[in-house]
């Protein structure tokens, strides 16, 4: 039997979306090529001794406590010239690390961060195939749109668009949809109906139920909109993940309302979301692709400024959900969804699963052993 091909996946933890997306095509590629391909997946910006892992470490602060400031520094480098300067600016510290896990030879180099497939093609060996998967969903930096990569993946028709107004030749623009773990897949085809779920999980089986999500790291508005569900008239239950964010869910559980399960990180999102019959969550588009696959219609409560944008106004166009800004906005679209006909309810469920894409991390994984060339 050949060795393995060995693929190298570059990502930064700067939130979630980033690894969870590359830890998805990993999955994938084990799946359907088993034994063929031997992936790698690297942080060079997990040191803090570069000045790349230190901007890093400011993200999730930043963009938890002070959005407009990371709004602000998006659109003043989301010019050409700037992310050149800024992209030679981090490459000094990122290189050496990358000439190191560049040995032995990869097959392929896929990069699922904005900024490492500009840095590594400085130090690439000659003809090893240099791909960028984009995290994003609609809108997204100019940093992800690197005109000399051999392939570029979009997950929507407006990321392809996108592209190729930015340049982008169309014989190296691919669409395969965002990548989700392929347990969503298998939670989907294992599925019945809501109620024997909720049995599952040890909820009430015929309760009205929403999950609220707060994302990998937790976001303290999770508390208000909490407490809001739970002073609803409705009799709902509500599945609040508060992710990393021990204290988050200390305090929401020192709140003690009635009907409130609270959850840390939780590894059965797939379930919890199939249990659930809305989601309440952030823009980011990793969670919108998992509640669209599991047939959740959208209630988000806000956007990171700049790349989540666009997730808003495509939810909403698409008659996906709603925008709830505000705890009262939020208990308002949940009382008139549930006061829908049940009927109705079904359909606006399966509009939002038509809408999903749950194995596009197959399809990513297609577009990387082509590149490769298998065999």
């Amino acid at each position: 039997m050949a060795a393995p091909k060995r693929f190298l996946f570059l990502f930064s933890d700067t939130g979630a979306g980033h690894r969870a997306a590359a830890e998805a095509v990993a999955a994938a590629l084990a799946r359907r090529y088993p034994h063929e391909f031997q992936v790698e997946l690297f942080d060079p910006m997990r040191d803090q001794k570069v000045l790349a892992g230190r901007l890093t470490a400011l993200y999730g602060p930043i963009t938890r406590r002070v959005p407009f400031l990371w709004g602000a520094a998006y659109h003043a480098t989301n010019l050409q010239p700037t992310v050149r300067l800024f992209q030679h600016a981090i490459g000094r510290g990122l290189r050496r690390k990358l000439r190191h896990v560049l040995d032995p030879r990869p097959a392929l180099v896929a990069s699922f961060h904005p900024l490492l497939n500009h840095v590594a093609v400085d130090v690439m060996p000659y003809g090893v195939p240099r791909v960028t998967v984009i995290t994003d969903w609609i809108t997204f930096h100019k940093a992800w749109t690197d005109l000399t990569a051999d392939c570029i993946v979009c997950p929507s028709d407006a990321a392809v668009e996108l592209c190729r107004r930015r340049g982008v030749p169309a014989d190296r623009l691919v669409k395969a949809g965002l990548p989700i773990h392929p347990r969503f897949q298998d939670a989907i085809r294992g599925f019945t109906d809501k109620s024997a779920m909720r049995l599952k999980l040890r909820l009430r089986p015929h309760a009205p139920t929403v999950l609220l999500a707060g994302g990998g790291d937790g976001t303290e508005p999770l508390r208000k909109y909490a407490a809001a569900l739970a002073r609803s008239p409705l009799d709902i239950q509500v599945l609040a993940i508060c992710g990393r964010n021990r204290k988050l869910a200390e305090r929401i559980r020192e709140d003690n309302h009635a009907g409130v399960h609270v959850f840390g990180f939780v590894d059965n999102m797939p379930e919890l979301l199939l249990a659930s019959d809305l989601l309440v969550t952030r823009a980011g588009p990793g969670m919108i692709a998992e509640g669209l696959a599991c047939g959740c219609p959208l209630l988000l409560t806000g956007y990171l400024p700049g790349q989540e944008e666009g997730n808003v106004k495509e939810v909403v166009n698409r008659g996906l959900g709603r925008f709830v800004p505000r705890p009262d906005h939020l208990l308002e679209a949940v009382s008139e969804w549930f006061s829908k006909p049940q009927a109705q309810r079904l359909a606006d469920a399966a509009k939002v699963r038509a809408a999903a894409d749950p194995g596009a991390a197959f399809q990513v994984a297609d577009v990387l052993v082509r590149l490769a060339g298998r065999g």
